[in-house]
């Protein structure tokens, strides 16, 4: 009886510890993207749509209101759609500062909602992937 104890306490390690030498190795065959090294802060993104179209003065105001506003890292007007694109860092300004930004040219806008759009989804839950990304980002000695 102690024997076989002592042979499955033996067992568990080696696959425990191959497992871990496993992840291991999986964590550092590629060097981190640049963005992890560095621990940039990360961004978020927003897209209006316009209740009008836009000429190219308008197009070039947007932008400058937009970029000379604090905690936005980018942004792009489309004209031909009417759109606005705007990347920015929550913890500085808001999704509705930005839309007030915008509707100071005398726009009307509306936030686009991405999680509404149909069309093709992961079969993987999310926390499935940001744990393994975790996991990754632990193991990583790079």
């Amino acid at each position: 009886m102690k024997t076989l104890l002592i042979k499955s306490l033996k067992a568990l390690t080696l696959v425990f510890t191959i497992t871990l030498i496993v992840l291991t190795v999986w964590a550092n065959w590629e060097s981190p993207k640049l963005s992890e090294k560095l621990n940039l802060k990360p961004i978020n993104l927003v897209v209006f749509n316009l209740n009008k179209s836009i000429s190219i003065s308008d197009s070039t105001d947007i932008t400058k209101n937009l970029i000379s506003t604090n905690g936005v890292t980018a942004c792009s007007v489309n004209p031909k759609s009417n759109a606005v694109s705007v990347t920015f860092y929550d913890d500085v300004i808001t999704e509705g500062s930005l839309g007030k930004v915008i509707e100071g040219q005398s726009f009307k806008t509306s936030k686009v909602n991405f999680a509404t759009i149909d069309g093709p989804k992961c079969p993987i839950p999310s926390e499935y992937i940001d744990g393994l990304t975790t996991l990754k980002r632990i193991l990583c000695f790079r």
